[in-house]
C-alpha cells in the first residue's frame, strides 16, 4: 500500500531569529536545511518511495553540504509502513544533527562538567512532526488536504517534558531562554586585575568565539562554531554597509591603488599587533578586493574598532590602544582622499546602513490546489520550478547585486544587500519568480504567482535581531496589501523614527527609481523630504475635522510650489525641460492636475484628490528612501564634483 507521508522540522523562525551575529543567522538557516535533507534523503532511499517536495533533479542534491536549500516540510508517496519510515527519518536526522554538532565542538577548547549539559539542549532542540494517511484509494489532491489538516492538529498538540539541565545560571544573550554552558569563572570579574581581564577576554574568544559579557547556550555554540557548506566566514553587516563604498575604490586604477593597498596593509598589521583577540574579520573564501584584500569591511568604521581588537566596552583603560588603531585608520582615509581628489571625485566614508531582504510568494496556495486537482507530477514539476528558482537566488542576490544570501526555499528568500543594489536586486528576484511559475500557472489554469517582498534599511550596529523583526514587518506589510504583489520599505534611522512606503509593483519601485535619478542629479535638494515634513506637521489636523480635505489640497499644492522654488532658484540652476519633466512627475503624483488641465479648469478638487498618486506622507517617505539609495548609489559610482 501507498500512503501521502508529510514531515516536518522545527523550530524554524525562534531558531533562525536567535542571532547576534550575521554568521549566527546564516548557520540557522543552513543547518535546519542539512536536517531536512538528512530527512529527504531517508525516504528515498527507501524501494517505492518518491518524493513530491522537494523534487531534486538530482541526487546530489540530497547529499549533506549540497548548496540546494530544503525546506522543513517533506512530502512524498512511501509504501513502507509509516511509523517504520518515521523511525528511519528520525534516526538520519539525529545523525546528521550529531555529525554537525559533533564538527562544531571539535573547535571548542573545553567544555568541563557542562558538555552533556549542551549535548541535551542540542537534542533538544529538535521538533520533528510526521502524519500520513493511504493514497491509492482516493485523489491526490483530497489525501493531501487531509494530510494537511492532521499536521496542524499535529502541531497543537504537545508533548511537554520536564528539561534535564535546567540550573540557576545565566540564560543565554542570544534567545534568553536556554541556560548558559560557559562557566561563570571564565568571564572577567569587577576584582580582577587589567592583564586577568585581557586574559580571560582572550579565552573566551579563541575557547569559544564569544565576547568579553556573552552568555552562550550549547545550542549558540553550535551555530557559533558551526561550519556551513558555503564559508567559514559571513560577511557581517558592517561590510554589507561598506560594499558601496568598496565600489568606490575601485575607480582608481592599478597604479593609485598600490600605495593606498600598502597604507590598508599596515593599518591591519596594526590591528594584529594591538589586538587582544586574533583578528577575525576576514574573509577567507571570497574574491580578493583590490584595496582591503581579504579584509572584512567592518574595519573601515572607527566605532567597529574596539570589538575587532577585543576590547569591552566597558574597558576604559585600553583607550589609548584605540587611540593608537584609530590614528593608523586615519593614515589609510588621509592617503585615499588625496587619490580621490587626483581623479576629481569627492572624499568619501563608508555608508552606516545596510538593507535586509525578505520576500515570500503570493497565492502559492491557489497554484497547489490547481495543481493537486491533476495529478501528483504536476505538484513534482512546482516543486523542481521552486528549488530552479532558490538556486537561482543566489545567483541573483551574491553574483549579481553583491549581497550574502542567509536562506532561500521555495518562494521565501532572506538575504542582506548593500543599499546600492537592493532595489534593483528585488526587482531581479519578483520577475526571476513570476517567470519560473508561469507556465505552470497557465497549465493550471489561475493567476501567475507574485512575490512580494519587504525591506528593511537599517544602522550597521543595531541589533540583528530588530533587523529581522524590521524586515518581517515590512514583507507583512506587502503581503497585506490587496492582491498583494507588493513592496514594502522601511527605513530605520538610528536614534530617530522610522519611514515607511508600500506598493504595487510597477508603480511604487518605478516612483522610487524616477525620484533616485533625480536625487543624483540634484534635481531634488538634500533635505528637501524634512522641509515637507514641517509643512505637514504645521497644517495637520484629524481627519473628521471640516478643514481636512481643504488643509490637504493646500498641502499639496504647496509641495509643487516649494518644489519649483527650488528648481528655479537661482534661474538656471536646473535646465527648463528637466523642470518640466519634474513638474509633471510631481503633479502626477499627487494628483494635481498638469498645467494645461488647471488653466482649463477641468479638474475638481475631489477629482484631484481621487487622482492622486500616493498620499503626501507616503511620497515623503518615498523621498526619504529615494534619498538613501541616490546617494549609496553616488557612494559606489561617483560623478564629477558628486551629489549637491
Amino acid at each position: 500500500m501507498k500512503y501521502l507521508f508529510l514531515v516536518s522540522i522545527g523550530p524554524v523562525q525562534e531558531f533562525i531569529a536567535s542571532a547576534r551575529r550575521t554568521r549566527d543567522l546564516q548557520f540557522g538557516s543552513w543547518f535546519l536545511s542539512e536536517l531536512s535533507r538528512a530527512a529527504a534523503r531517508a525516504i528515498d532511499a527507501q524501494d517505492g518511495s518518491a518524493l513530491i517536495f522537494p523534487a531534486p533533479e538530482s541526487k546530489k542534491w540530497l547529499e549533506d553540504g549540497d548548496s540546494f536549500m530544503v525546506a522543513n516540510r517533506i512530502l512524498a508517496l512511501v509504501e513502507l509502513d509509516p511509523e517504520e519510515m518515521a523511525k528511519r527519518v528520525h534516526t538520519a536526522v539525529f545523525q546528521r544533527l550529531h555529525d554537525i554538532r559533533n564538527k562544531a565542538y571539535q573547535k571548542i577548547f573545553r567544555f568541563g562538567d557542562r558538555q552533556i549539559i549542551a549535548y541535551q539542549q542540542i537534542d533538544d532542540l529538535v521538533e520533528l512532526m510526521w502524519v500520513a494517511l493511504p493514497y491509492e484509494e482516493n485523489p491526490y489532491h483530497s489525501v493531501r488536504r487531509q494530510v494537511e489538516t492532521l499536521m496542524a492538529a499535529r502541531k497543537n498538540t504537545y508533548a511537554f517534558q520536564r528539561v534535564p539541565w535546567g540550573d540557576s545560571v545565566p540564560k543565554s544573550s542570544l534567545d534568553g531562554q536556554l541556560e548558559s554552558v560557559i562557566s561563570e569563572k571564565e568571564y572577567p570579574d569587577r576584582r580582577d586585575s587589567d592583564s586577568e581581564k585581557q586574559r580571560k577576554v582572550g579565552l573566551l574568544y579563541t575557547r569559544y568565539g564569544a565576547g568579553s559579557a556573552e552568555r552562550l547556550s550549547g545550542v549558540d555554540l553550535l551555530k557559533r562554531a558551526g561550519e556551513t557548506a558555503f564559508d567559514a566566514h559571513f560577511p557581517s553587516t558592517s561590510h554589507i554597509a561598506s560594499l558601496s563604498f568598496l565600489q568606490r575604490l575601485e575607480r582608481l586604477n592599478d597604479a593609485r591603488q598600490q600605495p593606498l593597498l600598502t597604507s590598508w596593509k599596515a593599518y591591519v598589521k596594526k590591528l594584529e599587533d594591538l589586538a587582544i583577540l586574533p583578528l577575525r574579520e576576514t574573509i577567507h573564501n571570497a574574491a580578493a578586493h583590490p584595496v582591503l584584500d581579504r579584509s572584512d569591511g567592518a574595519l573601515l568604521f572607527e566605532g567597529r574598532i574596539a570589538d575587532v581588537l577585543g576590547i569591552p566596552s566597558t574597558d576604559t583603560s585600553l583607550a589609548a590602544t584605540l587611540q593608537d588603531a584609530n590614528t593608523s585608520l586615519q593614515a589609510f582615509y588621509h592617503d585615499l582622499d588625496k587619490q580621490f581628489r587626483t581623479i576629481g571625485i569627492t572624499k568619501a566614508r563608508p555608508s552606516t546602513y545596510y538593507a535586509l531582504l525578505q520576500a515570500d510568494g503570493d497565492s502559492m496556495g491557489d497554484l497547489i490546489d490547481a495543481l493537486a486537482e491533476q495529478k501528483v507530477e504536476r505538484h513534482q514539476e512546482l516543486s523542481q520550478a521552486l528549488s530552479r528558482f532558490a538556486m537561482d537566488v543566489r545567483t541573483i542576490v551574491g553574483e549579481d547585486h553583491q549581497g550574502a544570501l542567509v536562506y532561500s526555499g521555495g518562494d521565501d528568500v532572506l538575504a542582506l544587500l548593500p543599499l546600492h543594489t537592493v532595489l534593483a536586486c528585488a526587482v531581479a528576484l519578483k520577475t526571476r519568480f513570476q517567470d519560473t511559475l508561469k507556465d505552470l500557472a497557465a497549465q493550471a489554469g489561475c493567476q501567475p504567482p507574485t512575490l512580494s517582498v519587504g525591506i528593511a534599511i537599517v544602522h550597521h550596529l543595531d541589533s540583528l535581531r530588530d533587523a529581522r523583526r524590521l524586515a518581517r514587518d515590512a514583507e507583512h506589510q506587502a503581503k497585506h496589501l490587496d492582491g498583494k504583489n507588493a513592496l514594502a520599505i522601511t527605513v530605520s534611522k538610528r536614534g530617530g523614527e522610522d519611514y515607511r512606503a508600500v506598493g504595487k509593483w510597477g508603480n511604487i519601485d518605478v516612483r522610487l527609481q524616477q525620484l533616485v535619478t533625480y536625487c543624483r542629479a540634484a534635481s531634488i535638494p538634500v533635505g528637501m523630504a524634512y522641509e515637507l515634513r514641517d509643512l505637514v506637521l504645521r497644517l495637520s489636523v484629524p481627519t473628521k475635522d471640516r478643514q481636512y480635505e481643504t488643509l490637504q489640497e493646500i498641502i499639496r499644492l504647496d509641495t509643487l510650489r516649494i518644489f519649483l522654488r527650488k528648481l528655479t532658484v537661482p534661474a538656471g540652476k536646473v535646465p527648463p525641460e528637466q523642470v518640466k519633466e519634474i513638474e509633471a512627475f510631481l503633479r502626477g503624483q499627487l494628483g494635481l492636475p498638469s498645467q494645461e488641465q488647471q488653466e482649463q479648469q477641468e479638474i475638481s478638487p475631489d477629482a484631484r484628490k481621487k487622482g492622486a498618486m500616493v498620499s503626501i506622507e507616503t511620497f515623503i517617505n518615498e523621498l526619504i528612501i529615494a534619498q538613501m539609495l541616490a546617494e549609496a548609489e553616488e557612494l559606489a559610482y561617483p560623478t564629477q564634483g558628486g551629489m549637491r
